[in-house]
């Protein structure tokens, strides 16, 4: 699983937390002027839970592992098959696809994901511009927090005059469901006021909390076993 992008973008499997119900939310600008390399609250070895922390056990694990100053960051996908263990590694800070950064908010913290691509085409006829994604950071009691912006609440939002945006809905989807991705946009002031007074956000999250040892063991043996250097 790649974390961030699970979140929001591209497929059904990247935009599980905000619904196999599109595309997804992207942002004009982030929600700060500077952004950083890293943030340090997810600076760790993390099990990453779908819901709550009780959440039903899989036959797939998914992991984070971030070190000090983000200088790596990788997610960790490990399952059991025909009794053989699967890892897939994914290196987040050198991908292809996207750039991580981080915002500082006055309540929160955010990630702030940049595809590389600056538009993707519907039709010959009908460009979007990519966009930034945006994640909240909510570190609690039970380890991170992080919230995806939900689609429905978004088009909903915009269709009120209550959030600048582009609503773009594919009714001709061969799937059978109306795909759909709304752009808001606005200037870093702007997005920041939303993303802090709106009830913007997905009510699913993903929760990170500190691998055990045994679990650390199984991370680094599955960076290092791709490739990667820890």
């Amino acid at each position: 699983m790649n974390i961030f992008p699970k979140l929001v973008l591209a497929s059904c499997a990247l935009i599980a937390m905000s619904g196999c119900t599109g595309y997804g939310v992207t942002f004009q600008t982030a929600p700060a002027t500077e952004l950083s390399a890293c943030n340090e609250s997810l600076v760790g070895n993390w099990r990453i839970i779908e819901g709550e922390r009780n959440a039903p056990t899989s036959s797939t694990e998914d992991y984070l592992s971030v070190a000090t100053d983000c200088a790596t960051m990788y997610s960790v996908t490990t399952k059991q098959e025909s009794g053989k263990r699967i890892n897939k590694v994914d290196d987040l800070k050198n991908s292809k696809d996207h750039q991580i950064q981080f915002a500082k908010g006055i309540d929160y913290d955010y990630v702030v994901v940049t595809p590389k691509e600056t538009s993707f085409e519907i039709t010959p006829d009908i460009k979007l511009p990519s966009g930034k994604i945006i994640y909240q950071i909510n570190k609690g009691k039970d380890g991170v927090i992080l919230r995806s912006v939900d689609l429905d609440k978004t088009i909903q939002l915009v269709l009120d005059r209550k959030i600048s945006g582009q609503i773009f809905v594919d009714r001709d989807n061969p799937g059978g469901n109306q795909a759909a991705n709304v752009y808001v946009r606005g200037d870093a002031n702007q997005i920041a006021t939303y993303l802090n007074t709106l009830d913007i956000y997905s009510n699913e999250r993903l929760l990170l909390v500190s691998a055990t040892p045994a679990e650390v063991k199984l991370i680094q043996k599955a960076i290092k076993q791709s490739g990667n250097k820890k």
